[in-house]
C-alpha cells in the first residue's frame, strides 16, 4: 500500500540528478540488502504520516528507543514471513544513478497462489464480537505490537479485521523524494509483467494517492469500504481517550480502494465477467 495523501507530505527538494531505475527482486536471505530495503519501507510511511503506518508499525515517527525497538523486530519478523513463503516475492528499485552501494529508493512485495487458491480466511477467522473485545480476531503483525488491551492494538485488531488477509505480503512504496518521477510506474510494471507471465488475474487494497495509477495499469476499481472502529469500554465507567476519537477520523480520512485487474489486464465493462460472481457488473441507478 503506498502512502496516501490525508495528511500534508513535508516538501522534497527536487533531485540534482536523472535518475536511473532498475527493478529486480531481492535475496530474502541476504540480511544487508534485506536491511536496506525495510529501511525504505519504514521510512516511506513517516511521509506522509497515517493512521495505518501507526498502527500496522508501532511507535511509528516518534523517534528514541521505543520506535528503533519496533523497527528491528518488525525487520525481522517480516524477513521471517518472507523467508518463509516461498510465493512471497519482495522487490527492490534502485536509482543506479546514485554513487556508492547505497542506492534503493523504494520497493514492493507482492504474493502469488499460482494455483488459483486464494485462502478463504474468511472461514478460519471469527467476526468481531458485539460486547466483548477479547473476542476480536486474535490478530498479530510481525514485530513487537502495541500492548495488549490498549486503544491502539484495539484499533489495529479491528482495522486488520476489515481488511482482506494476508495482512502482509504485498506493498508498493517509494521515497518521498523519488515520487512522481515514474518509480511506482516501473515497480508496478515489474510485477504485473510476472503476473502476466503466470496467467494471473490480480487484487490489491491501494491508497488515494496510488489509485490513478493502477487504474493506468489495468485494475478496476471496484468499492471503497467505509470501515467501523468502535471502542469497547472494559467497565461501566471506561471513556476513550481524546486519541481515540482523533486516530479514528483520520483512518477515514484515509480510503483504501479494493481494486482487482483480469489476467493480462484487458477489461471491459459490461463484458468481463467477474471471477467471484460469475457475470459482468452493472450500474447501480
Amino acid at each position: 500500500m503506498a502512502p496516501t495523501s490525508s495528511t500534508v507530505s513535508q516538501a522534497q527538494p527536487p533531485l540534482d540528478h536523472e535518475p536511473d531505475f532498475h527493478c529486480e527482486r531481492i535475496d530474502v536471505n541476504d540480511d544487508k540488502e534485506w536491511d536496506e530495503l525495510f529501511k525504505t519501507y519504514w521510512d516511506a510511511w513517516k511521509d506522509p504520516p497515517q493512521v495505518t503506518g501507526l498502527l500496522t508499525f508501532p511507535w511509528l515517527g516518534e523517534g528514541g528507543p521505543r520506535e528503533a525497538a519496533a523497527y528491528e523486530a518488525a525487520k525481522r519478523g517480516y524477513q521471517a514471513e518472507a523467508r518463509a513463503n516461498p510465493n512471497q516475492h519482495w522487490i527492490k528499485i534502485e536509482d543506479r544513478a546514485l554513487p556508492g552501494p547505497h542506492r534503493i529508493v523504494g520497493g514492493g512485495a507482492y504474493t502469488t497462489f499460482p494455483d488459483g487458491a486464494f485462502p478463504d480466511y474468511a472461514k478460519t477467522v471469527a467476526a468481531p464480537a458485539q460486547d466483548e473485545e477479547d473476542r476480536l480476531p486474535d490478530i498479530s503483525l510481525p514485530g513487537l505490537g502495541y500492548p495488549a488491551g490498549s486503544e491502539r492494538d484495539s484499533l489495529m485488531r479491528q482495522l486488520y479485521a476489515q481488511i482482506t488477509f494476508p495482512f502482509h505480503g504485498h506493498a508498493l512504496w517509494i521515497m518521498p523524494a523519488y515520487r512522481h518521477l515514474g518509480a511506482g510506474a516501473a515497480l508496478l510494471d515489474f510485477w504485473l509483467a510476472d503476473v502476466d507471465r503466470l496467467g494471473l488475474e490480480s487484487y490489491l487494497e491501494g491508497s488515494v494517492v496510488a489509485t490513478s495509477l493502477y487504474l493506468e495499469k489495468g485494475f478496476v476499481l471496484l468499492e471503497r469500504p467505509v470501515m467501523v472502529f468502535r471502542y469497547f469500554p472494559k467497565n461501566k465507567s471506561d471513556a476513550p481517550s481524546a486519541e481515540w476519537p482523533h486516530l479514528v477520523r483520520r483512518l477515514h480520512a484515509e480510503p483504501i480502494a479494493i481494486m482487482w485487474r483480469p489476467a493480462g489486464g484487458v477489461y471491459e465493462e459490461g463484458k468481463t465477467v467477474l471471477p467471484w460472481v460469475g457475470k459482468p457488473r452493472r450500474a447501480k441507478l
